[in-house]
This record gives C-alpha cells, sequence and structure tokens, in this order.
C-alpha cells in the first residue's frame, strides 16, 4: 500500500467519524422539532435517494446494478445503517449515551478478533495494542455514578457487535461497477425501506413540525447519510477494518468536544485522558503502518 493512499485512507475514515461525531448534536436539534430517534434514521436515508440520484446523473453514471452486488449492499446496509442504530437507540431507554457509547465501542476489538477468526487475517501485535489503548480509553468516558441496566447494556453490545460485521463486510466488499455514489445510493434505498416498515409496526412514525424541522433534517441526511457513509466506505477500501474501526474511535471525542462548544457540557479530567488513549491509538496506526511501508 502506497503511502499516499494509506494517508488518504486515514483522512477519509478520521472526516467521517468527525461528521458521525457531530450526529448526537444535530439529532438533539431535530429531536426538538417533533422527530424520534427511528424517525431520523429513516429520514436520513430516504432524504438522501434524490439527491444521490442527482448527483450519480451529474456524473453520468448508470444506477444499474446486478443483483449480486445488490444483495450484498442489502445486507451490509442492513447490519450497518438499519440494525446498529436500532439497538443502539433502544439502548438509550435504559442507560444513558454516554453509557451506551462505552459498550457499543465494543467494536474495534470484535472486528480485529473477527478478522482473525472468521476471514483468517494476520493477527498484528501492532492492532491488539491499539485496540487496547483506544478501549481503555473509550471506558474512561463512562461515569462511574451513572446505573448499567442489563437490557440497555445487552442492546449497546449487540449494536457494536452488528456494527462490527457492518466494517468487516464492508471491507471484504468488491464490485469494480459498485462504489462511491452509487454504493450509498443502494444503501440508502435498503435503509428506507427496512426504517420505513420499523417506524410502521412500531407506531414511531414522525415528521418534522416545522420548515426549519425539514432543513435540520435535510442537513442531516447530506452530511450522514451521504459524506459520512462515502467517506467510511472510501477510507475502509483503502486500509482495511481493522484500521477503519480503530480510527473511527475519534467519533465519540468530536461529540464530546461539540457538547462542550454548543451545549456548554463540561470536559472532565476522565473525558480527557480518555480523549488522549484515543487519539495515541490512532496515531499509532499511522505510525506502525508508515514503519512496516517503510520496511518493505
Amino acid at each position: 500500500m502506497q503511502r499516499t493512499n494509506m494517508v488518504k485512507g486515514y483522512l477519509f475514515v478520521i472526516a467521517s467519524a468527525f461528521l458521525y461525531g457531530c450526529m448526537p448534536l444535530g439529532a438533539k436539534y431535530i429531536y426538538a422539532e417533533g422527530v424520534n430517534a427511528l424517525s431520523l434514521v429513516l429520514l436520513r436515508n430516504i432524504l438522501a435517494i434524490p439527491i444521490l440520484a442527482v448527483v450519480a446523473k451529474l456524473q453520468g453514471q448508470s444506477l444499474s446494478i446486478s443483483k449480486k452486488a445488490l444483495i450484498k449492499i442489502g445486507i451490509i446496509g442492513a447490519l450497518g445503517c438499519c440494525l446498529t442504530p436500532i439497538l443502539l437507540f433502544s439502548s438509550y431507554q435504559y442507560l444513558s449515551s454516554g453509557t451506551a457509547t462505552v459498550f457499543h465501542f465494543i467494536y474495534p476489538t470484535a472486528v480485529v478478533l473477527g478478522g482473525i477468526i472468521l476471514l483468517k487475517e494476520r493477527a498484528r501485535a501492532s492492532s491488539f495494542i491499539c485496540v487496547a489503548l483506544c478501549t481503555v480509553g473509550i471506558c474512561l468516558f463512562y461515569n462511574p455514578s451513572e446505573p448499567i441496566d442489563i437490557r440497555g447494556s445487552v442492546l449497546a453490545l449487540l449494536s457494536g457487535i452488528t456494527y462490527a460485521f457492518y466494517i468487516l463486510f464492508l471491507s471484504y466488499f468488491r464490485d469494480k461497477d459498485v462504489s462511491g455514489t452509487k454504493y450509498c445510493f443502494y444503501i440508502a434505498i435498503t435503509c428506507s425501506i427496512t426504517m420505513s416498515i420499523v417506524c410502521i409496526l412500531s407506531g414511531k412514525f414522525a415528521l418534522p413540525a416545522t420548515i426549519r424541522g425539514w432543513a435540520l433534517c435535510v442537513v442531516f441526511s447530506i452530511t450522514l447519510g451521504i459524506c459520512a457513509v462515502m467517506l467510511f466506505q472510501a477510507g475502509t477500501f483503502i486500509i482495511g477494518g481493522q484500521r477503519a474501526s480503530i480510527l473511527s474511535t475519534v467519533e465519540p471525542i468530536t461529540s464530546i468536544l461539540a457538547g462542550a462548544l454548543f451545549l456548554n457540557e463540561a470536559i472532565t479530567a476522565r473525558t480527557f485522558a480518555g480523549s488522549f488513549l484515543v487519539v495515541l491509538a490512532s496515531i499509532l496506526v499511522a505510525w506502525f503502518d508508515m514503519k512496516s511501508a517503510k520496511n518493505s
């Protein structure tokens, strides 16, 4: 892997994590407009479809796709963009978002172990070191004074496991005719169909009550449903699932900073120490890779 490509992959994944980290802040404003969590996942995807179709046309891309590729994308989208947020948002009924995040971020460890056990990837000491650092860092975000509910803990852990499978499937998805806009388009369609059924059956279908609410949803959709998904996909294709999962742990740091800047939330010594360890793990990922590339 060339250094230029490696750096590009790192930047893509970190940029996607930055955008995902802004999600709680954006969601907070949208919830105030009458939208609930499940409906927001639906709107994030369904509003992206016409935008992506226009972008594909401007790029001169055909949106035709093979049945085999459609099935693969359907599985990837169902795991990462439907089941994962459903499980994570459901855990919020029993846990604080901070505690749920700690359990959800089991996924870097699950990606590394899953790659070794299921996909027979080479076990690298550097990966285990970086996973250990980011895991300790994420755990420091937990507030010991907050209660832990078994149901919420299981749901949040399952959200991390499904997201790990999403990353593993994504890192091995290869189709020369499906990438970028087309990939994102079919992910959005898969998620829109799935979430429409979930929202209707659960009775939690709620639309924005104002024009401002719709505008916020459109911005949210472009930012998360298009930009973040495409960046993470492109980055994972370049650097692989293990590295992408570790680098994406900068996401909660962005959430903490956004909360401090816009919601006046306090940054404690624990969260500062946790953030330091997560950033250190991300730096080490790049350093180990650069060292390996130099020696090869």
